[in-house]
C-alpha cells in the first residue's frame, strides 16, 4: 500500500498578490535608490527629491513581506527542530552561494582587466578604488556569518530574516496564549516606537533613557521587525472574524 501523502495546502490568492506587488515595489525601490546614494545624484538637487518621493512610497515593501510571514506562520505548529530546519536551510543556500558570488565579483574583475571604478559602477556604495586582490574577497566572505558590506548590501533582509526564524518560536509562546486586546496593546507601544527614530534625530539622541553607554531605550525591546510579525498575525485573525461573522 502506497504511503499516504500529505495534504496540499490551499493556495491563499490575495496573498499571492500581495506579495506580487511587494516583489514590483523591491525592484522599483532599487531602480530609485540609485539617485540618492550616486555622488552625481546627491549633487542634483531633483534627483534626491524624487528619489526620496518614490523611494518613501516604496518602502512598505519589507514590512509587507514580514507581515505576509508573520500570517502564513504565526503561531508556529511544529517542533523547534523541524522549523528550524524547513526555514533556515530554505534561505541558508541560497544566501550563501549569492553573498559568496557577490564578494567574488571585484577578484574577478581584476582577472579580467576590468578597472577599480567598475565596482562603482556595479554597486552603488563602493568606493572608486575598491580593492580587487583575491585575499580580500577570501576575507569577505569568511565574515559573511558575521556581516556584510558594500557587496552585499541586499543580503540585509536575508540577515534579518534569519534573525526573526531563529526568534519566532519563542515568540510564538506569546502571540499563541496572548488575547486579541493584548496583542492590540503591544502593537501600540511598538507603533510609538517607530517614531523614535526622527525624535532621536529631531528632538534629541538621548531620550527615554538612551545615552553614550546605554543604547537600551525604554521601548527599545518593543521595536523590530517583531511587531510586522504579530501586526500580520492579529490582522488575519481579524479579517477571518469579519469573514465568518457576514
Amino acid at each position: 500500500m502506497l504511503p499516504k501523502l500529505p495534504a496540499k495546502q490551499p493556495r491563499i490568492v490575495w496573498l499571492d498578490v500581495l506579495r506580487l506587488c511587494a516583489i514590483f515595489m523591491v525592484i522599483c525601490i532599487h531602480c530609485s535608490d540609485p539617485f540618492n546614494v550616486s555622488p552625481e545624484a546627491r549633487s542634483n538637487p531633483e534627483f534626491n527629491l524624487w528619489g526620496g518621493i518614490y523611494g518613501s512610497f516604496l518602502r512598505p515593501c519589507v514590512p509587507l513581506f514580514v507581515m505576509i510571514t508573520g500570517i502564513l506562520l504565526l503561531p508556529v505548529k511544529m517542533s523547534f527542530e523541524d522549523f528550524y530546519k524547513k526555514r533556515l536551510l530554505r534561505i541558508a543556500v541560497p544566501f550563501l552561494l549569492w553573498s559568496v558570488l557577490y564578494n567574488l565579483f571585484p577578484w574577478l574583475t581584476g582577472v579580467l582587466g576590468l578597472p577599480q571604478s567598475t565596482m562603482s559602477d556595479v554597486f552603488a556604495y563602493a568606493p572608486i578604488d575598491a580593492s580587487q586582490s583575491f585575499s580580500d574577497a577570501i576575507k569577505n566572505i569568511a565574515l559573511i556569518p558575521f556581516q556584510f558590506n558594500v557587496y552585499t548590501v541586499p543580503m540585509w533582509y536575508l540577515y534579518m530574516l534569519i534573525g526573526l526564524y531563529l526568534y519566532m518560536p519563542f515568540f510564538s509562546f506569546g502571540v499563541e496564549q496572548a488575547t486579541v486586546r493584548q496583542k492590540k496593546i503591544f502593537l501600540m507601544f511598538w507603533s510609538f516606537s517607530l517614531f523614535l527614530p526622527y525624535a532621536y534625530s529631531f528632538f534629541s539622541p538621548n531620550l527615554l533613557g538612551v545615552s553614550a553607554w546605554n543604547t537600551f531605550g525604554t521601548l527599545y525591546y518593543f521595536a523590530g521587525f517583531n511587531g510586522y510579525l504579530l501586526l500580520g498575525n492579529i490582522l488575519n485573525h481579524l479579517k477571518n472574524i469579519h469573514l465568518n461573522i457576514l
